[in-house]
């Protein structure tokens, strides 16, 4: 997760891309966990920010592989997402928007859903997985928002659960959002889901559709946790700019041109690409 300043507001324009690689046949399911633990102080916590997510101030068949059971909520970002969960449309103070919650969905992670490649067109936010590496590797994806609410407790896999999957060499696996969810990912370092599994490696974030301002966006980060390993590229498939380990951030001081992604409200179908 990127570790930013109150004055991310720059965003980079596009470039465009697409992905040709076979689908994950059986993706793993995530670990379980308890309640997350609270951000460390006021300076850590305004350094947690992307400027693409302020605070929200307005509420957001077949059943896709990965579809909670029970869930049932109605959303226009697709079918099978559960209920917006609780807290994520209230509006967060202006100059304490870190406080912000996103959708994390009711029950927890439920507004993400891997889904089949054939079902990509009936969501309006997906995200690609594609390894393009030699070996296998096992995916971690979180929402930056605790199992408890916390703001940012989302990374601390003793605490919150993220969701899992393995790709194998020349496999992709498409992960739908629904509206106001706010995500980061990465490579397990162990190939699990324990506790530090996502410590020491580049991590993707994405916000799609902020429900303060229907604005999307994604960036690359190294500056927490450090370590810096792992190539990651990640693109807008209908047009916009392409951000790698290359133009993350290193540091919170770090230029956000170049480095934060913006995309105006409407659909995002990103590709995440390990290499």
């Amino acid at each position: 997760m990127s570790i930013s300043v109150l004055n991310r507001f720059c965003f980079s324009l596009p470039h465009a891309g697409t992905s040709t690689s076979q689908p994950v046949s059986a993706p793993v399911q995530g670990v379980e966990s308890t309640a997350a633990r609270q951000p460390r102080n006021d300076v850590w916590q305004k350094l947690m920010t992307d400027s693409f997510e302020p605070a929200p101030t307005r509420p957001g068949s077949s059943r896709a592989a990965g579809v909670p059971s029970g869930a049932s909520s109605t959303s226009d970002a697709g079918p099978g997402f559960g209920a917006p969960s609780a807290g994520s449309t209230q509006q967060a103070n202006p100059s304490e928007p870190w406080l912000s919650r996103n959708n994390v969905g009711s029950p927890y992670n439920s507004n993400m859903l891997l889904i089949d490649p054939g079902q990509k067109s009936q969501y309006k936010y997906t995200n690609t997985f594609t390894n393009n590496t030699g070996q296998p590797q096992t995916v971690t994806l979180w929402n930056k928002a605790g199992e408890n609410g916390g703001p940012n407790d989302g990374q601390n896999f003793d605490k919150s659960t993220p969701k899992t999957f393995t790709l194998q060499p020349g496999q992709s696996q498409v992960v739908a959002f629904d509206t106001n969810s706010s995500v980061a990912w990465c490579v397990s370092r162990d190939g699990t889901a324990n506790p530090g599994a996502n410590s020491g490696q580049t991590w993707g974030e994405a916000t799609f559709a902020n429900a303060g301002t229907g604005w999307s966006g994604y960036d690359t980060s190294q500056i927490s946790p450090a370590g810096h390993n792992g190539n990651m590229s990640i693109k807008n498939d209908a047009g916009g700019a392409t951000v790698t380990q290359a133009n993350a951030w290193q540091t919170p001081s770090d230029d956000p041109a170049g480095r934060d992604v913006g995309v105006p409200a409407g659909p995002l179908n990103l590709t995440t690409t390990f290499s």
